[in-house]
């Protein structure tokens, strides 16, 4: 067995594998007419080889930079998982992921984020949930609820991207695991186009014109029925912005009966309207996280003024440099952590440890189901482990 990064040429291998283990249908007879054009964009592909030189399986390892506790730090997105399968059941995927995370370990990545079919399978893989997404459905009557102070501009290829991407990197600022988008991400945001793709992106200005929020979305329409307006991004500085948005969603009834909008999971908006019955809320699921690299996630990690230590004992059953214990020190927002020999306070797997730093989860519940055990200090563990606002939007 090989495990190693694709050739240009080998991309279409690839994208076969990809269209026969997802079972979606692609039209190859242009690539393998001009391989050469095909085989761009083959760099974030790793797969596995079988003693034959036969590639079997493969994954997309993409590098993203995120926010975390206020600042960027490298996160690996992991995407296009397959196998042939006549080969699976053979532990190429899971070769894969170890090399995977040793390259990533060795690049000074702090996280790995994938979206799984089953959460079961990539824990086998130190991944765990991290993020859920709030799902409304709302009436766009009773939209109308909220006021509006400003108004929105529909921006199309041939404006000023520049309000939008200020907008977006004002409001990712205190969020967790939030992608900062590169021109190639931002490329793909605006591509789409209103007239040809039914892709609407509409910029919010305050009374001064300041630029303070925008709504992305897509009209859904069924047979005889007015259209559902699928909220595919939106992004406010504060509450102004927000109820102006949605004030001008309700405007919308001539050609839509709702909007669905997937909002963070910090978005509380049932207290505002004047009947909740007419809202649906769902919560999802949304992505599994995992650490990557246990010393450089506790560093990056935002900590207490007031000082403290810390120890904690961590295991990673998938990869092994992370195994040990570790003391994290702070005073006055600075921090160290370094391995120790010292008698743990608090002990937890990978996983476990993933949900603490990124705020998913507190220390109290996840002790309660038996995720992590607190051995003593735990006065210091419940305030350096507080809960944060976390949200991501891009897929890969």
């Amino acid at each position: 067995m090989e495990i190693r990064p694709i050739k240009p040429e080998e991309k279409i291998i690839k994208s076969k594998i990809q269209s026969i283990a997802f079972m979606y249908s692609q039209d190859f007879s242009q690539a393998e007419k001009n391989p050469e054009a095909f085989g761009k964009d083959y760099e974030t592909t790793r797969a596995a080889f079988d003693d034959n030189g036969k590639m079997c399986s493969c994954l997309e390892l993409i590098p993203f930079t995120v926010q975390f506790d206020g600042h960027g730090v490298p996160m690996g997105g992991i995407g296009g998982v397959a196998s042939l399968p006549e080969e699976r059941e053979k532990r190429y995927i899971r070769h894969i992921f170890k090399a995977v995370m040793a390259e990533m370990y060795e690049k000074g990545y702090v996280f790995s984020y994938l979206y799984p079919f089953s959460h079961a399978y990539y824990r086998k893989f130190g991944y765990e949930l991290n993020m859920r997404l709030r799902s409304y459905t709302i009436p766009l009557t009773a939209l109308k609820a909220f006021e509006q102070r400003g108004k929105l501009s529909l921006i199309t290829g041939r404006d000023d991207r520049g309000p939008i991407i200020s907008v977006y990197e004002r409001f990712i600022t205190p969020l967790n695991l939030v992608v900062h988008r590169t021109k190639r991400l931002w490329d793909a945001f605006f591509e789409k186009d209103p007239y040809k793709d039914n892709v609407y992106l509409y910029l919010w200005s305050d009374t001064q014109g300041e630029p303070g929020g925008y709504v992305q979305f897509r009209p859904e329409k069924q047979p005889n029925q007015k259209c559902t307006l699928h909220v595919q991004e939106l992004v406010w500085l504060n509450d102004t912005a927000l109820s102006g948005i949605l004030s001008f969603m309700s405007g919308l009834t001539a050609q839509a009966e709702q909007i669905v909008w997937r909002a963070p999971d910090f978005v509380e908006l049932l207290p505002l309207f004047q009947e909740p019955y007419d809202i649906k809320q769902e919560i999802l699921t949304f992505g599994m996280n995992r650490i990557v690299n246990a010393a450089k996630a506790l560093e990056a990690m935002h900590v207490p003024m007031e000082g403290g230590e810390v120890t904690l004992e961590v295991r990673d059953d998938f990869f092994e440099p992370n195994n040990g214990i570790y003391t994290l020190t702070w005073e006055q927002g600075q921090k160290k952590v370094a391995r120790s020999s010292k008698t743990p306070d608090m002990t937890c797997d990978v996983q476990t440890l993933s949900q603490l730093v990124t705020g998913f989860a507190s220390p109290g519940l996840l002790k309660g189901f038996g995720r992590l055990k607190i051995h003593n200090n735990k006065d210091s563990i419940q305030k350096l482990f507080i809960p944060k606002r976390l949200y991501i939007n891009n897929y890969f």
